[in-house]
């Protein structure tokens, strides 16, 4: 077993947080209970890139019990303000998933950032269950190129076997789904939605004129939905 070396201290109250760092390096901080409060201060950075890379099933992992009734818990809380003027770009969270160069991944899934709401117990009342939640919150007046709740975009450049898309929705369970998309728009939403520089999906010319179709494939065949220009 490795050596440990021990240290024990107090968090003010009488009780004691121990610290505990082994020979090889691994650091273990709290108390036994787990109900610690354990503070970084200044730049933290998690680094798991041995030579020839590791085997563990992730980098950094955050467990939470809640046994909260009311109220709103966060198991991971992340919030990046930006305090000065410039153009700089700002992301409160970023995952990025890559293969890197001279590697093959067959069958693989590479997802940058994934979400996931699962119910093993009961939800009841006017619950919400969500994988994914974008919020724009409450703002000042903004001036912006666009405002919007997701942003999907796709930077491919070469050519992909398979089928491509911007957004790709499945229903892999057994459960029959009301619908694929619920909009609530408080009558506040002038358009379902703006198509722009769509030749490939309508056979409609910039400024409109006449009639269109857009055009849609169900399973593989091709069809259309009759579109009018409004004067």
């Amino acid at each position: 077993m490795a050596t440990k070396y021990e240290y024990l201290l107090t968090n003010g109250g009488g009780d004691n947080v121990k610290t505990i760092i082994s020979s090889d390096g691994a650091l273990r901080a709290g108390n036994d209970l787990k109900t610690s409060y354990n503070r970084l201060t200044g730049w933290t950075k998690f680094d798991t890139r041995p030579t020839g890379g590791t085997t563990n099933s992730y980098g950094v992992q955050a467990r939470m019990d809640i046994g909260g009734t009311s109220g709103a818990f966060t198991g991971y809380d992340g919030e990046t303000h930006l305090i000065a003027t410039g153009t700089a770009t700002l992301r409160g969270v970023q995952g990025v998933a890559v293969v890197d160069s001279g590697y093959t991944a067959t069958g693989t899934t590479l997802v940058g950032t994934y979400g996931q709401a699962r119910a093993d117990g009961t939800v009841a009342g006017s619950s919400f269950v969500t994988g994914l939640y974008g919020l724009i919150g409450a703002s000042a007046a903004i001036t912006a190129q666009h405002v919007c709740s997701a942003w999907l975009d796709s930077h491919q450049a070469n050519a992909v076997t398979g089928s491509h898309q911007l957004l790709y929705m499945t229903n892999n369970g057994t459960a029959t789904m009301d619908q694929v998309m619920y909009i609530y728009g408080r009558d506040k939403i002038s358009n379902l939605m703006e198509l722009d520089t769509v030749a490939g999906m309508t056979n409609a010319a910039n400024g409109g004129g006449a009639d269109v179709y857009i055009n849609f494939t169900i399973d593989g065949v091709a069809a259309r939905i009759a579109a009018k220009y409004v004067a």
